[in-house]
């Protein structure tokens, strides 16, 4: 008897089994979606380039409302995550009067499932981070910042997210560039830990447990960046997906190491990466799922033109700018000319834009020179009236002028230091005033200086000269390491404000450009 018992239950277990494993078999792939976004830098709005009177723009910045009804358009057909590179919350007056947390309020609206800090995104200072993280509704994540004094995380290291059946392991790599490409005083007292080291052991933690592994990179691609994306996907192949920002790289294709994705949409939310993964369900209830196909492509402002805005976030935009407009359209003063604040520009060549700011830094400090870095430059001012709100989308910093008791020689280390990449694009690029420099490009970096005048007088290496720059430049900022030592001999305004008051004063119809930095051909 219970023998045939036995027996009975055994039929049942096989064809149990036998029902279980069909059915996996028969299961339909699953796709899952992953909209990228990175270097947004605070443009928030749907914002179409400019074209000629009777044409529609097809090109132009997306905004957070198009994002939010484009993420809600691809879940009527599958799960989809929306995810950032970093530098995100700074970089406009809508985002720097309120430090970051207008954005926050957008993306939460957006539905982000997570992003990764910039370099940018410590521009208010990591305590400020810490505020956006805590009211965002999503996890902001860096797993390589630390607390220099404990090795105690800043921001959540990683996050498993739960989506359909289908679990993402996601974690954030922030720059170490950040040390210096934010001001050095918003990261003191934090490390930045090797990112190709952390990642490869964030992936190895998160594999086993997850159906798909994401990284957050704020690294980018530059050939002038010590650390850059692809270091970490050759650090590891347990990475499946990259979502990558820092070098405003507008990859047209992805680019795959082994197995491992690397997107990034270039800049201010002109592109969308999206990544289709499709996946095989598992097996087994506790089995994790097969990747079948990775694919990926840029969605671009052109594609989405049809698509209707979010609608919520359409009237939350439209009460944070009546708020901010009544502060940021006061006009004060106006050019006859087009100011270039374009990132190429700025950081490669002397502007015009350049020249007029050091010229209002020399002129509200009494200095002999003046300096400020290129890629604190944010954005050109068109030709017409000047408003308050243009100057501090230009310099959204909130940098302030100082002058320092600075030797001749410490002006030939920073023209060499500043003009070492030539002609490669550099945020420590020298916009300049009160000295000329010519240089040899094709000399050695570090002795490509052939001549440096201080007001029509040959540098005298020995002489203590008052350099104007921003705080920024003056405690090392871009790595100008031989300004952190010298005496401070005065601090001024904001550089937007002294910017302001020189338009006011000064009616802008010409500025000669290429008189100050030469190369020599």
């Amino acid at each position: 008897m219970k023998n045939r018992i036995l027996s009975i239950v055994l039929v049942v277990v096989l064809l149990a089994a036998t029902v279980l494993t069909v059915s996996a078999q028969d299961l339909e792939p699953i796709t899952l979606t992953i909209i990228g976004t990175n270097d947004i830098h605070a443009n928030y709005a749907e914002t179409p380039d400019r074209v000629d009177e009777g044409q529609v723009a097809t090109t132009g910045k997306i905004g957070y409302a198009k994002i939010s009804a484009y993420k809600k358009a691809l879940e009527e057909n599958g799960p989809v995550l929306l995810l950032d590179g970093g530098d995100t919350t700074h970089g406009q007056v809508f985002a720097t009067l309120m430090q970051g947390e207008s954005i926050i309020m957008l993306m939460n609206e957006a539905g982000y499932d997570a992003m990764v800090p910039g370099n940018h995104d410590f521009n208010y200072g990591y305590e400020q981070l810490r505020e956006l993280e805590y009211m965002a509704e999503f996890p902001i994540l860096a797993a390589n910042v630390v607390f220099a004094d404990t090795g105690m995380s800043l921001l959540p290291e990683y996050s498993i997210l739960a989506i359909d059946g289908i679990k993402v392991g996601v974690f954030g790599i922030a720059t170490p560039e950040t040390l210096y490409k934010s001001s050095p005083i918003n990261t003191k007292g934090l490390e930045f830990l090797d990112p190709a080291e952390t990642a490869a052991k964030m992936a190895e933690f998160l594999d086993p447990h997850v159906d798909v592994v994401v990284c957050l990179t704020h690294m980018g691609i530059d050939e002038g960046s010590e650390f850059v994306s692809t270091d970490i996907a050759e650090a590891t192949d347990k990475i499946d997906v990259i979502i990558d920002g820092h070098s405003h790289t507008k990859l047209e294709k992805p680019i795959m190491i082994g197995d491992t994705m690397i997107v990034q949409a270039g800049e201010h939310g002109r592109f969308l990466d999206q990544v289709e993964i499709e996946l095989q369900p598992a097996s087994e209830r506790t089995g994790r799922m097969e990747i079948l196909n990775k694919s990926a492509r840029l969605v671009s402002f052109e594609d989405l033109l049809d698509l209707e805005p979010d609608p919520e976030i359409v009237e939350t935009i439209a009460a944070i700018d009546k708020l901010i407009d009544e502060v940021a359209s006061v006009v004060v003063g106006e050019s006859a000319i087009d100011l270039d604040g374009e990132r190429e520009t700025n950081r490669a060549s002397e502007t015009n834009l350049g020249d007029l700011t050091t010229d209002a830094m020399l002129e509200a400090t009494g200095a002999d020179v003046a300096i400020t870095n290129g890629g604190g430059i944010r954005a050109s001012i068109p030709a017409g009236d000047i408003t308050v709100g243009q100057i501090i989308t230009t310099f959204p910093f909130g940098n302030y002028v100082v002058t320092l008791e600075t030797t001749g020689q410490d002006l030939l280390d920073a023209m060499e230091h500043g003009l070492r990449v030539y002609p490669e694009p550099n945020g420590g690029f020298p916009q300049i005033a009160g000295m000329t420099v010519k240089f040899d490009p094709a000399r050695e970096p570090g002795s490509r200086v052939v001549e440096l005048l201080v007001n029509g007088e040959p540098v005298d290496p020995e002489k203590t000269y008052i350099m104007a720059t921003n705080n920024f430049l003056a405690v090392g900022g871009d790595q100008y390491e031989m300004f952190t030592d010298n005496k401070i001999a005065g601090e001024f305004n904001a550089l937007d404000e002294i910017l302001a008051d020189y338009l006011s004063a000064h009616e802008i119809s010409e500025i000669p450009v290429g008189e100050r930095i030469i190369a020599i051909e």
